[in-house]
């Protein structure tokens, strides 16, 4: 190996870890790895069809639609169409750093995906002793702690919302079970071992979307391996059993849980701000309401949020309550009121475009990244976030542009 292929590696391992680094070296990492495969891809050119390049521009399409609606967008809802802009371009450039970068460094990509795993671990052990240090050194560690306050100690520290390492860890349970290389992840206990312990830190965020994705996900993994689970029952079930174990002892999971059976049992919560569930319903029917006086052209994607903010101090004054004003909560629901009927129909597109590509290819963790991204869509605003719209444009273009299955099953 070559020490250009040995630098091609440690690049490949530092774009998986850039995902856990601060906003800023986040974007820096990100554009100078960029244009070094971009660089060290100029010698293949000719491994990149013009297909490649007409796929490219199709996934960018939504970023250009945000960049074509600031010639129509008014004055003073500009500057924020321009942070939104300045926010998503990875959805501009990725799709064609992973066209142009050919299969030989798609490959030496998706060799190293066993360092996003690595990532999530150290953010997810560092941010939880930082909790355990603040609450139970710190503040006396008196009450038993809340979902919410663990959440915000988490994000504090790691700098990631709990909803989007809800995706990073589903994410990193899917390469750890689908791997099959001799690296680090191929000893079985040791596999066995970081899957419980992802499970265990998504169990403690409670990240819903990502549980529900996992819950789905665990239900086809099982039936497309129902032989070696038959074969390994009492290994199975100890895991299971452990882990339902960790839901009993982690609070914060109990509490995620009452508040839906609160919720579903029609009591009606102390406050609005009590439950999150109901917050989640009111947010919902704003949405829809708004949506259904502007379904067809949308209001502007810069003006999405200021309309919402209306709507929500109008129900303030209704309710004689202090309500918060909320960005939508779902991907689907942004793009149809920020471009109208064409914004939902381009990101059915793109992911129907996608599952099609995964089913065709037999790729499982193409398709198992992309129940994490369809369910987490319907409710979170995934590419509100940088962190988002890195994680949704860096894997999708890569998992689509890579012909050959990354792992063996």
């Amino acid at each position: 190996m070559t020490n250009l292929e040995v630098a091609d590696r440690y690049a490949a391992r530092l774009l998986m870890l850039s995902f856990f680094l601060p906003a800023k070296w986040q974007v820096a990492v990100v554009m100078c790895i960029s244009t070094w495969f971009i660089i060290r891809s100029l010698r293949r050119l000719r491994e990149t069809s013009k297909t490649d390049f007409a796929w490219a521009l199709f996934f960018s399409s939504l970023f250009i639609l945000y960049f074509a609606s600031l010639a129509i967008t008014p004055v003073e809802y500009r500057n924020i169409l321009l942070h939104l802009c300045e926010r998503k371009v990875s959805l501009f450039f990725t799709p064609f750093v992973m066209a142009l970068a050919g299969p030989y460094y798609r490959k030496v990509i998706l060799g190293e995906l066993h360092f996003f795993v690595f990532g999530c671990l150290i953010s997810c052990v560092a941010g939880n002793l930082d909790f355990i240090w603040h609450f139970y050194f710190s503040a006396g560690g008196m009450q038993v702690p809340s979902h919410v306050a663990y959440r915000i100690l988490f994000e504090h520290f790691t700098g990631i919302h709990p909803t989007y390492m809800g995706m990073f860890l589903g994410f990193s349970i899917c390469i750890t079970i689908l791997s099959g290389r001799g690296d680090f992840l191929n000893g079985k206990k040791v596999r066995y071992a970081v899957v419980f312990l992802l499970l265990v830190f998504l169990l403690a965020l409670v990240a819903k979307s990502a549980i529900v994705a996992m819950i789905l996900i665990f239900v086809h993994y099982g039936w497309t391996q129902r032989k070696w689970i038959y074969g390994n029952k009492l290994l199975i079930g100890t895991m299971v059993m452990s882990l339902a174990a960790a839901c009993y002892f982690i609070p914060f999971t109990g509490q995620r849980i009452r508040e839906v059976f609160l919720y579903a049992g029609n009591n009606k919560p102390q406050g609005i701000t009590d439950n999150s569930v109901y917050v989640r319903k009111i947010i919902l029917e704003t949405d829809l309401s708004l949506l259904k006086q502007n379904w067809l052209a949308g209001v502007g994607p810069g003006r999405v949020l200021h309309s919402l903010q209306e709507r929500y101090f109008f129900y303030s004054l209704d309710h004689n309550s202090d309500v918060s004003h909320y960005d939508p909560h779902s991907e689907y629901l942004n793009e149809w009121l920020g471009f109208g009927l064409a914004g939902i129909l381009l990101l059915a597109g793109m992911l129907i475009m996608h599952l099609f590509k995964a089913i065709q290819a037999r790729n499982q963790l193409y398709l198992y990244f992309l129940l994490i991204l369809i369910i987490t869509f319907f409710t979170e605003t995934v590419l509100a976030r940088q962190e988002g719209v890195l994680f949704y444009a860096l894997f999708s273009s890569l998992l689509f542009f890579s012909s050959a299955k990354p792992y063996k099953t």
